[in-house]
């Protein structure tokens, strides 16, 4: 048995508010096992609600259904998902994808299919959407209400709760190692239950799976430079975040940061549609959007929950070779994509490399920091990732560099 490369989750930094689910429908298909090398989750499909999703999971699952490989070569009665490696998503995990980058599904996506379901409770099992695009085989199992999975997951079953906790486990487990982990999690086969008939036995291991190891994550081309620019000390009421900025590395990022927290640089009020001057924007706001295991990120304006607001500037994205995500602490603008930064900024939890290229790293939070942005990731959050209680900035302190 060979391992599988890991999928890209869906994980953009920024994300707007969709709207709640039907809380009455309930799964009335056949059940789904799900074994795993470490441990089995059992769901419930929505094969009413969510019938060809269900129909083709299922025909994946049995072998009913053909399917090609990475070689090319097309599959007859043969389980798809049998073997295949399990990797951490933000809240939750993924499988179904047996090469990486979406190469390795069992067909080409389709058009997502319309369901009431919504991603508004622990434990669903959804079918992954890209560009309103389906996949054909590309699953996972989400571990708490996440309704930015409303445009980019198809609902089609529920686990219960013992799942959930498995789920949750593993999940924790393959994001703080960047899904490196010494050893992978195999998804050993995916049995489907009739109603009334009693679970399977536990799928015993394949032969060589005790062998298996996770191939570690490339070393870089380019060192990863050290940030010489001034500190940025962002005061919240759950404590401090000490950050060194990369103004050479970064300069148009860190100028527009460091102008913004000191209320130099004026920008455009995306309600009352005038300009502001010498107000320290960042004064005030929110972390608006907290996600254990993956990042916090802050508001863009006050009373504008969902982000996303204009203020009157945008500008592009500073790639810089060598400056990764290869280490919890960086800090970072949230975007919608290239040429989309204006204020938004998020530090994230854990070394996170399937976000490289895609965002202007600007800071690096030190050890302390971390931890606290561990804390503040873990607060309690509705199913919009807000925290309950606000996380508020009083402040941002710039010192000079030494």
């Amino acid at each position: 048995m060979g391992i599988i490369l890991p999928m890209v989750s869906l994980c953009h930094a920024q994300s707007h508010r969709a709207p709640a689910a039907q809380p009455s429908a309930q799964p009335s298909g056949p059940t789904v096992v799900l074994d795993t090398s470490s441990g089995r989750l059992v769901c419930k499909l929505f094969s009413k609600q969510a019938s060809h999703t269900a129909e083709n999971f299922i025909a994946l699952a049995q072998g009913d259904k053909d399917w090609t490989d990475g070689s090319g070569a097309i599959q007859h009665s043969k389980p798809f998902y049998d073997g295949t490696q399990v990797f951490g998503i933000t809240d939750g995990i993924s499988a179904g994808d047996r090469a990486s980058v979406g190469m390795g599904t069992a067909g080409p996506a389709a058009p997502s299919e319309k369901t009431s379901l919504d991603a508004d409770r622990s434990g669903r099992l959804v079918a992954l959407v890209t560009s309103g695009q389906q996949s054909s085989s590309a699953f996972a199992v989400l571990v708490d209400p996440d309704l930015e999975y409303s445009k980019r997951a198809v609902v089609f079953g529920q686990c219960d709760d013992a799942s959930v906790d498995v789920a949750r486990t593993i999940s924790h487990d393959l994001l703080t190692t960047d899904n490196h982990p010494a050893k992978p999690v195999v998804l050993r086969a995916v049995k489907i239950v009739a109603d009334g008939q009693p679970l399977p036995p536990l799928t015993e291991p394949a032969p060589g799976e005790a062998t298996l190891t996770v191939p570690p994550a490339p070393a870089p081309a380019v060192p990863a430079p050290d940030p010489t620019g001034p500190t940025a000390i962002i005061e919240t009421n759950k404590g401090a975040l000490t950050c060194k900025l990369f103004s050479k590395e970064a300069p148009v990022g860190v100028a527009n940061f460091i102008g913004l927290a000191q209320g130099t640089k004026p920008y455009k009020s995306p309600t009352a549609y005038t300009e502001v001057r010498g107000k320290h924007f960042y004064d005030g706001l929110t972390f608006r959007r907290v996600i254990p295991d993956f990042m916090i990120q802050n508001a863009d304006m006050p009373g504008d929950p969902e982000g996303g607001g204009d203020i009157g500037f945008h500008f592009s994205n500073e790639i810089v070779p060598g400056l990764t995500f290869d280490r919890p602490g960086r800090l970072a603008y949230a975007n919608s994509g290239p040429g989309t930064n204006a204020s938004e900024f998020f530090i994230t939890e854990h070394p996170n490399h399937r976000l490289d290229g895609n965002y202007t790293i600007f800071g690096q939070c030190d050890d302390a920091s971390v931890k606290l942005v561990e804390s503040i990731a873990h607060v309690p959050r509705d199913a919009h990732n807000r925290p309950i209680t606000p996380v508020v900035i009083s402040h941002i302190t710039i010192q000079p560099a030494s």
